[in-house]
């Protein structure tokens, strides 16, 4: 009878540890079937609760996640939400499922592994996806440089998305201090400048920038917690310094870095007027910067936040106001999560949004880990440039791997 137990949990466990695997690269690749995906870890979740196989074990990471669902929830309710919001609370349900699911999972570093190899898979057939699509544009259109950069490059993902996911990948094969991930040398350096060097097709700039704060900060990091720099990570940092001049020797990327401080510059001098004075078509730092002077004016009106899918409204009146008709009727987002989740919901919301940051930044630098620290920065660094949890692929991958990553502890911690 115990043999039998045992046996159909042995079994239960490997098919679950399996389509969690599956999960993290399929839904890389098919981001419209991540719902379904989801669906069925809840599915062998509820099933291995049942018969015991699985322990409920969360942490105040994952509960304040799921806090921040229940935040979004209650805002329909109390903020008089239009139907609407239904939708938009759908795309966040993944703040409650994941870190429900990954409270029961029971993964050891053999698993996260196996997770990471996964999501690097994952990263290497959006890139060949990428350059395929993008050849077959240049074959259309004849228009090659533009076909092979940002969203003609990057068109199953965001391309701020997609260099998030690049440089988790990145930063697993250099930190991967055991060569467990990825064993052959050869291939982590390709897989490390493949995944450096695709950040110039996408040409994202938070991306460059987190790049730039990694290189300047782990090194650092690594000597306080190992007690000096190995000749690996100094090896990768070389290359990574190498990779970042390589990508900044674009004329187009220099332009728009010199551009976007140009535009924060003029605006610093006097706001109202830079955001009175602009001319269509705008530029996508020009946009971005009237976008946050319009929803931090929202935030200070709403103290308490406006609810979920309310604030489309609201920034559509101010930038009315404002004679910003035309960029109006894009109906954009803040374009900086922080702003987001305050414009939403308000003091308190925001409180818990910075709660799960802190906690987790915390927990990195307590526990000497650095693939979680990096995580956590790549997080901060991105929501300062897009509203990274209002789209599917942000919710799911900061969700599903701070979730994974959060559940070590500090004696059964990933080595990582």
């Amino acid at each position: 009878m115990l043999f039998t137990i045992s046996y159909c949990m042995d079994n239960f466990l490997k098919i679950y540890h399996k389509s969690f695997v599956l999960f993290s690269v399929l839904w890389l690749i098919f981001p419209k079937f991540s719902s379904l995906l989801i669906i069925w870890l809840c599915l062998l979740t509820i099933y291995g609760a049942i018969k015991k196989h699985l322990v409920f074990k969360p942490n105040m990471a994952l509960f304040a996640m799921m806090a921040l669902f229940g935040a979004y929830l209650l805002s329909i309710f109390i903020l008089d939400a239009p139907l609407s919001s239904l939708k938009l609370l759908e795309n966040k349900l993944s703040l409650l499922i994941l870190p429900l699911i990954i409270s029961y999972y029971p993964a050891t570093q053999k698993e996260l592994i196996y997770l990471f190899r996964a999501h690097i898979a994952g990263c290497i057939v959006l890139i060949l996806i990428a350059f395929y699509d993008s050849y077959q544009c240049s074959i259309s259109f004849g228009e090659s440089l533009r076909c092979f950069s940002t969203t003609n490059f990057s068109q199953i993902h965001h391309p701020s998305y997609f260099s998030a996911f690049l440089i988790l990948s990145s930063v697993a094969v250099i930190l991967d201090k055991s060569n467990t991930i990825v064993p052959n040398r050869p291939l982590r350096i390709i897989l490390f400048l493949a995944t450096l060097l695709v950040q110039w097709n996408l040409g994202s700039l938070a991306g460059f920038l987190l790049i730039t704060l990694l290189v300047l900060i782990l090194p650092i990091l690594i000597s306080v917690f190992q007690g000096g720099v190995k000749n690996l990570i100094l090896s990768y940092s070389i290359l990574t310094i190498i990779g970042i001049g390589f990508i900044f020797s674009s004329k187009e990327i220099k332009a728009d870095f010199s551009n976007a401080l140009s535009f924060v510059k003029n605006y610093n001098e006097n706001p109202e007027e830079f955001i009175r004075n602009r001319t269509y078509p705008l530029e996508g730092n020009e946009t971005r910067l009237i976008l946050w002077d319009v929803s931090t004016k929202i935030c200070l009106k709403h103290p308490l936040g406006v609810g979920l899918g309310n604030l489309d409204f609201h920034m559509q009146e101010e930038l009315k106001a404002l004679g910003h008709g035309q960029l109006a009727l894009k109906q954009n987002n803040p374009h900086n999560q922080f702003i987001q989740v305050t414009a939403e919901l308000g003091i308190a919301g925001l409180v818990l949004f910075l709660f799960i940051i802190i906690y987790l930044f915390v927990m990195a630098v307590k526990q000497k880990r650095l693939i979680l620290f990096s995580l956590v920065l790549s997080f901060v660094v991105f929501c300062l440039f897009e509203s990274m949890i209002q789209r599917q692929s942000g919710i799911v991958f900061f969700c599903f791997w701070f979730a994974v990553l959060s559940r070590f502890d500090e004696k059964n911690r990933f080595v990582l």
